[in-house]
């Protein structure tokens, strides 16, 4: 049959939204599966598309206006761009070779090409998208900056059935599965067979083992592929840069910091954490972890940090590895402070030799004098964080009653006034002089002062342990040594001493205690976009016992996460329990009048 004469009939056009897309039609689908396909098949085909300046849809957001905005970090790793060259090669049925017979294309001024007749004795064909992209860069030479504006190109492939194609994303990971394709076509699988083996292959590679759809459905509503082409774009220093540096940020932060703060904030979220779910499951395959499967649910393991030594801990947890620990046994809750209404979310631990209820959230009672928001990162968000209570104010203790003073070598005797504590704030310290040293006019030695205070007389030993403060009715303010008793619980858990456990409290699901780091991101203008800047995984925490002495978590943003020293870094928390708790002095006369979170306890 000629089908030239009936190319009419075969002429297709697609209109496409959003990707690069080619739309294939002919008048039979038959073939008899030898290789793919049948010895030759005589056809006339059509394609047609329409490209753009567009980046993958993993970082899309819908603005305002009802317009696409885009963001720049995968930018190109799928889209083709204006300039294109699209070009069609015929393959042999059956050992998919190229036959020397090519059609080309290129994308108009429009961002459309087509294809109105494409007489072919295969319906096999290789589509090839050569597109250019931004390659402005500045060259030294000779010791004169001088701007780089050469065009280069990358090449993108797909081999297709267009008696079967109805549409086709050209793309990194088609591209990746050609070689693969080949290889099992030449071991006399079909083309159907030897597709699914390739992608599979492909995916494992990566840590993926469910079927996420054919590669060229890459740009289909709700699609994953864009998550794992953007993998594509990863070596393994990279992968754990962003996983050190960004998204063990993301990943610990409280929901709270995104959702509720505009679409574009809240679909950052939702991607981040999709993206960070598979750079661990492609970190955990080249740490050599097998499957995370449901036999092996809560499982751990270890991936490497970017740093040398340190790592991250991962968890199997619902068939994926996950950055994080293993689960132990808890008991989440809630209570209400009656004060106000405001509920709280809590968690029970029973150690055997005792039992421990913490509330899972910072305090956020608002009745206080001198209650401030926590200064996350610099910028303050009561409402994600709770409140930072003064010292004085969280034990209801008034300024008066408690007397902060020292006594030199000299017998000298300073007391710490109100005038120099509000001095001390205003960072005007007109009393440092006289508080921290005493020196010898006659032969200018110096005497340093240890400062003490009356804290002992206001708050009997006794009374620590149900001491109850700012606390709601039934719960009190922890002591050193509730905090002591959490990690070493915790350590003996985990199999690690109490100064490396620390990270576990940020792990909700593993422990409940529901510690949060802080994330700051900022909005560019530029593209529209929301751009991560920095985290912090500092939290600091009032204690009963010690009115100078304040509890701090984690404060080390540049290491791995995981449950030993050189990941997680010597804690202050843990030193400041080794050198001060139960101590009578003090480092320096402002300490009990500083500010920190509360965490209480139960009764």
């Amino acid at each position: 049959m000629n089908y030239s004469k009936f190319s009419g009939q075969f002429v297709c056009k697609m209109a496409m939204l959003l990707a690069f897309m080619f739309a294939a039609c002919s008048e039979t689908d038959s073939g008899n599966n030898v290789a793919g396909g049948t010895v030759e098949e005589t056809g006339v085909y059509a394609l047609a598309g329409q490209v753009g300046d567009i980046y993958p849809k993993l970082l899309q957001m819908d603005g305002s206006d009802g317009a696409t905005e885009e963001s720049p970090r995968y930018e190109g790793s799928v889209f083709a761009v204006k300039g294109s060259v699209i070009t069609v090669y015929e393959l042999d049925s059956l050992t998919f070779d190229e036959t020397g017979r090519s059609f080309v294309d290129s994308v108009d001024d429009e961002g459309r090409f087509a294809f109105d007749s494409l007489a072919l004795n295969s319906p096999y064909v290789l589509i090839e998208k050569r597109e250019p992209y931004d390659s402005v860069s500045v060259r030294v030479d000779l010791g004169n900056a001088k701007l780089d504006t050469t065009v280069k190109y990358r090449t993108f492939k797909s081999v297709i059935d267009l008696r079967k194609t109805q549409s086709v994303s050209v793309n990194s990971l088609t591209s990746a599965k050609i070689p693969l394709l080949r290889e099992f076509i030449a071991d006399g699988k079909t083309f159907e067979e030897a597709n699914r083996m390739a992608e599979r292959e492909i995916l494992e590679g990566f840590g993926i083992y469910e079927d996420l759809g054919a590669f060229e459905t890459l740009n289909e509503e709700k699609s994953e592929l864009p998550y794992v082409s953007a993998l594509m774009w990863y070596d393994d220093l990279n992968l754990r840069f962003y996983i050190e540096r960004e998204e063990k940020f993301i990943l610990y932060a409280s929901p709270k910091n995104f959702v509720g703060k505009g679409k574009l904030v809240e679909r950052y979220y939702k991607n981040s954490l999709k993206m960070i779910d598979y750079e661990i499951g492609y970190a955990a395959k080249l740490n050599g972890l097998e499957q995370c499967t449901e036999s092996r649910e809560n499982d751990v393991g270890k991936i490497k940090g970017r740093e040398n030594g340190t790592f991250f801990d991962v968890v199997c947890r619902s068939g994926r590895w996950t950055m994080g620990f293993k689960s132990i046994e808890h008991t989440n809750g809630t209570m209400v402070d009656n004060r106000d209404g405001k509920e709280y979310k809590t968690v029970t631990y029973n150690w055997g030799d005792g039992t421990q209820t913490w509330m899972a959230e910072n305090l956020d009672f608002t009745d206080v004098d001198g209650v401030s928001c926590v200064q996350s990162l610099g910028e303050p968000d009561c409402e994600l964080y709770g409140r930072e209570y003064p010292w004085l104010a969280a034990m209801k203790i008034n300024f008066d009653d408690l007397k902060v003073y020292s006594v030199s070598a000299k017998g000298d005797t300073a007391l710490m006034t109100k005038e120099c504590v509000d001095a001390f704030w205003l960072e005007e310290n007109p009393c440092d002089t006289l508080f921290f040293d005493v020196v010898d006019s006659s032969n200018g030695d110096t005497y340093y002062r240890n400062w003490y205070s009356n804290f002992a007389d206001i708050v009997e030993k006794s009374e620590v342990n149900s001491y109850q403060g700012i606390c709601p009715d039934g719960w009190r303010i922890p002591t050193s040594d509730d905090w002591a008793s959490l990690l070493r619980h915790f350590g003996g858990l985990y199999g690690v001493d109490y100064s490396d456990v620390i990270p576990v409290l940020y792990d909700e699901v593993a422990t409940g205690f529901g510690l949060n780091s802080s994330v700051l991101l900022s909005y560019d203008d530029l593209f529209n976009v929301v751009r991560y800047r920095r985290g912090s995984f500092y939290n600091s925490f009032l204690v009963v016992d010690d009115p100078w002495f304040v509890v701090e978590l984690f404060n080390n943003d540049r290491s791995g996460f995981g449950l030993d020293g050189a990941s997680s870094g010597k804690h202050a928390f843990v030193y400041k329990l080794e050198k001060y708790s139960n101590d009578t002095d003090i480092g320096n006369p402002y300490e009990p009048y500083g500010s920190a979170s509360v965490r209480c306890i139960k009764n």
